[in-house]
């Protein structure tokens, strides 16, 4: 009887050390062991087998929060964002949970709604990772990118700032651009003085960034429209007093002198950037024509086109000058110019077709090749894909505008 009670503790010992010791921990290894090639899987594109495997891990450990966060990642990443998001809302019960695995988590909630296009929630889901982790670069990039999408190009800005922060650099080039299309959303909402203000901190950044000046010729023109409509419609109401005829008058005058301001920026875009000056040159010639300043254009035009022999669109604009001015032996000239520096430019044709048609033929409308002319100047897409050498701020610019896109 002694014997056994002595043997009973002897073998509750030994139960202890075969499996705290020795197969709990075989059974430790053996998970993690899965995990890893239930990564290895992930990485090879094997979804359906790592998906088996994390499932697996689960069914031996139901407290494996990184199997669970996978499990949804790979839902996900399959088109089934729903169910991932539903696998990943049933960890945030959880009270058992490391650091790491918050900050996973939130980012995969926050890449579960940007999937189902709920882009306020990956927000607010990447926005929890900062205040975990401030310093986080993936969640304030996310914010970036969705900011963007959202077209809130301040609260991007923003982000971006803290982006660079976070790096130990700054782009001041990059904050410039991120800066000007915010003031484009500004202008959008006429809110005209706002836009020049932040158009003017972005060259506080980059005094020589070309597309802040097409920007706050924009901001010029577009409230002289607006200025301008009011005079309009007094006008159809009938200027039937001395105050309606004084308010008229009045508004005319403040739309020219408005968009009189808009014409020094765009001929200082075309000093800067003259290779891409079929972006502002349609815009300088209506302003010049609306306000009876027409005849300037010779003296615009000429002048950069010495200085830039090489801008076939400057060269184009001053030959189409001259040719509606009728001394198209000039224009033929400075046509032939422009053809030597590209033989291949379907404009600089078009414009000797038009010439040598309006030189040898009389009394003929030449109404139809204008209008392709004007369409091949104005057209931006057009532009942006026969430009191989197009400014890589326009390029930027076009694809995060979706407007223009």
């Amino acid at each position: 009887m002694f014997s056994v009670l002595i043997l009973i503790p002897i073998i509750g010992l030994l139960i202890y050390f075969l499996y705290y010791r020795k197969l709990k921990p075989h059974k430790v290894n053996n998970i993690r062991e899965m995990y890893a090639e239930g990564l290895d899987m992930l990485v090879s594109g094997k979804r359906i087998a790592a998906y088996k495997n994390f499932k697996s891990i689960i069914n031996e450990d139901s407290n494996n929060i990184k199997a669970y966060l996978r499990l949804g990642q790979i839902l996900r990443e399959g088109g089934n964002a729903i169910k991932a998001l539903k696998i990943h809302k049933s960890l945030m019960l959880r009270k058992k949970i490391t650091t790491y695995e918050k900050i996973e988590l939130h980012k995969n909630m926050a890449l579960n709604y940007y999937e189902l296009d709920n882009f306020d929630k990956s927000i607010f889901e990447a926005e929890k990772i900062l205040n975990i982790e401030k310093d986080n670069e993936w969640a304030i990039y996310h914010l970036i990118n969705l900011y963007k999408k959202n077209n809130d190009w301040m609260k991007a800005t923003e982000y971006l700032k803290s982006y660079f922060n976070t790096k130990g650099n700054r782009d001041n080039h990059k904050l410039a651009l991120y800066k000007i299309q915010h003031a484009r959303i500004e202008i959008e909402n006429n809110n005209f003085e706002e836009a020049r203000n932040i158009i003017n901190r972005a060259l506080n950044l980059e005094d020589d960034l070309a597309i802040a000046y097409y920007y706050l010729g924009k901001t010029y023109s577009k409230e002289s429209t607006l200025v301008y409509d009011k005079a309009i419609e007094i006008e159809k109401n009938g200027l039937n007093s001395i105050s309606d005829k004084e308010k008229y008058n009045k508004y005319v005058e403040d739309a020219k002198n408005m968009l009189s301001k808009s014409i020094p920026m765009w001929i200082h875009y075309l000093e800067i950037n003259p290779q891409q000056s079929w972006f502002v040159i349609p815009l300088l010639k209506d302003a010049l024509f609306s306000l009876d300043r027409y005849s300037e254009l010779e003296d615009i035009f000429y002048k950069l086109s010495e200085k830039y022999p090489d801008s076939i669109e400057i060269l184009a604009a001053l030959a189409d000058y001259y040719s509606i001015k009728g001394d198209l032996d000039k224009a033929i000239d400075i046509i032939e110019k422009a053809l030597k520096q590209n033989k291949d430019s379907i404009l600089v044709k078009l414009i000797k077709f038009k010439l040598n048609i309006q030189k040898n033929s009389e009394n003929i409308s030449l109404n139809d090749i204008d209008d392709i002319i004007a369409f091949i100047l104005k057209d931006t897409a057009y532009q942006m894909i026969n430009d191989q050498t197009i400014n890589s701020d326009i390029r930027w610019l076009f694809n995060n505008d979706e407007k223009l896109s």
